[in-house]
């Protein structure tokens, strides 16, 4: 059964990063817009999916009573979805210089600067009390990155 549902998408990735000077830093940034781009891709699915759904409602809105059999209008029903979503980027944007091997490199100490990013991140997003409001666009969807810098 589905509710009104607040999410986290943690994102290791950032598509945002300064100009790589060297191949090394080009090999790292490559990763990074691959790797980020999964995500993007997979919220805009789900975006579209939202839009989709509430173009439906308002469709089936307008049919007059009697014109679709119960069992259409059971199936058009069933995936018709009156709950909202309110997703919450947390997208790792590391301090120091992009390496190339940061897709396999978990040392203690990068995974600590990781844990503190993310936990940094998820303070800074629920004392924002827009990511409590429910949603009231027709989607039914609301999208935040409160970190510093906004969106990717």
């Amino acid at each position: 059964m589905r509710e009104d549902t607040l999410a986290f998408q943690v994102d290791l990735w950032s598509a945002r990063g300064r100009m790589p000077r060297t191949v090394s830093e080009v090999a790292a940034r490559q990763k990074e817009i691959q790797f980020s781009s999964r995500t993007r891709a997979s919220t805009d699915r789900f975006r579209r999916t939202q839009a989709s759904r509430a173009l439906l409602a308002e469709a089936v809105a307008e049919v007059p009573e009697g014109r679709l059999s119960a069992e259409q209008m059971q199936a058009i029903k069933a995936r018709l979805d009156p709950h909202v979503y309110s997703l919450v980027h947390l997208i790792y944007r590391a301090d120091k210089e992009a390496r190339e091997f940061n897709d396999y490199e978990f040392s203690r100490a990068s995974m600590e600067a990781h844990w503190k990013a993310g936990y940094d991140d998820a303070v800074r997003s629920l004392r924002d009390g827009k990511v409590f409001e429910r949603p009231a666009n027709a989607e039914g969807l609301a999208i935040f990155d409160l970190a510093e810098g906004g969106p990717d």
